[in-house]
C-alpha cells in the first residue's frame, strides 16, 4: 500500500507484509534518486545513480537497534550494464524480518546471475554471497511447502561437461539460507520428490546415447540409492564415440592454468572421477 511520495528525494514508503509468502520484486528508481520500502519494524532502501554518472548502486537495510548494512553494486556509466533485481523473500526463519534478495545478470553467453542477500541475524544485518548460477536471474522458490524461499537451480557443473550446453538437463542444487549462510540442503529426504520427477528425464536421454543425460541419470540416482542401477544402465546406453569429457584438469593455478592434465581411457572412467570430484569438492556455492 502506498503511503506517502517525496518528490525531491523519489522516496516511496510502501507497507507490505512481515512475512513474505513469495518474493515481492521492488521496483528501482527511475533515473537517480531513491526508493525505500518498510516492512515491519524494518526497511529496505534502493539508491540508482544517474546512468551516464560514475558511483555504485546502494542497496541499504536497516532496523530499530541494528547497525545497516549497505550492499554496493558497480556501476560504469561507459558500458552496458545490467540493473539489479531486488526482492522481499522470506528465506531465514531464525528472525522475524523478510530477506532481501538481489540477483544481477553479469552479462555474457550462459552466465551468470550473481547473488547477494542481506540478512537479520543475531541483531544485526549481514551481505550473504550467494554465488554466481547460470542464467540472468535467480528467482528464489518454495521447495518444500515449508513457506520459506530456496535456491533451486540446475547443478552448472553438469554443463557441457559431456555434452552440449542444451542437450541435457542437469541436476537440481537446493540451498537454504539459515543465519547469514546457504547451506546446501540438496540430499534432504524432502526434496526426494524432485529428484523421482527428474530421474526418468535423465534416463531417457541417456537411452538415447546422450553422455550428459547419463552424468545426470547416475548422479540423481546415486542420490536415490539406486545407483549400481543407474551405472549398469549407462554402461548399456553412453556413447562409445564421443571423446566429449576425456580430458580434465587435477590441479589450476589461481589464474585458472591447468597445472596437471588428466586423460581418461573411457566415459566411464570420466564420469566415475568427476562424480568422486564432486563428492569430495562439498556443498559449496558456485
Amino acid at each position: 500500500m502506498r503511503l506517502d511520495i517525496l518528490p525531491a528525494g523519489l522516496w516511496l514508503l510502501l507497507a507490505l507484509p512481515a512475512m513474505a509468502q513469495t518474493p515481492e520484486k521492488l521496483p528501482l528508481p527511475h533515473g537517480p534518486g531513491q526508493q525505500s520500502f518498510q516492512f515491519g519494524t524494518a526497511s529496505v532502501t534502493i539508491a540508482m545513480p544517474a546512468p551516464d554518472a560514475a558511483g555504485p548502486i546502494l542497496i541499504t537495510a536497516a532496523s530499530p537497534g541494528t547497525r545497516p548494512v549497505t550492499l554496493s553494486l558497480d556501476h560504469y556509466p561507459d558500458i552496458h550494464e545490467f540493473p539489479p533485481s531486488v526482492s522481499m523473500v522470506e528465506m531465514d526463519a531464525t528472525n522475524a524480518t523478510p530477506e532481501i534478495f538481489i540477483s544481477r545478470f553479469s552479462g555474457g553467453a550462459h552466465c551468470c546471475a550473481v547473488v547477494q542477500i542481506l540478512d537479520l541475524v543475531a541483531g544485526q544485518w549481514r551481505i550473504v554471497e550467494g554465488g554466481s548460477w547460470n542464467g540472468s536471474e535467480i528467482i528464489p522458490e518454495d521447495a518444500d511447502g515449508d513457506g520459506e524461499q530456496e535456491i533451486v537451480h540446475g547443478d552448472d557443473r553438469f554443463l557441457y561437461r559431456y555434452s552440449c550446453y542444451a542437450c541435457a538437463g542437469t541436476p537440481v542444487r537446493i540451498f537454504k539460507l539459515v543465519q547469514g549462510a546457504l547451506a546446501d540442503v540438496t540430499a534432504s529426504p524432502l526434496y526426494r520428490p524432485r529428484d523421482e520427477r527428474d530421474l526418468p528425464n535423465f534416463q531417457q536421454g541417456c537411452a538415447n546415447h546422450d553422455n550428459g543425460a547419463c552424468a545426470a541419470y547416475v548422479a540423481v540416482a546415486t542420490r536415490l540409492g539406486r545407483r549400481d542401477e543407474a551405472w549398469r544402465f549407462m554402461l548399456d546406453h553412453y556413447d562409445r564415440k564421443s571423446d566429449w569429457g576425456l580430458k580434465d584438469c587435477a590441479l589450476r593455478d589461481d589464474r585458472g592454468n591447468c597445472l596437471a592434465d588428466i586423460r581418461y581411457k573411457s566415459y566411464p572412467d570420466a564420469l566415475a572421477g568427476f562424480l568422486q570430484q564432486i563428492d569430495s569438492a562439498g556443498p559449496g556455492l558456485p
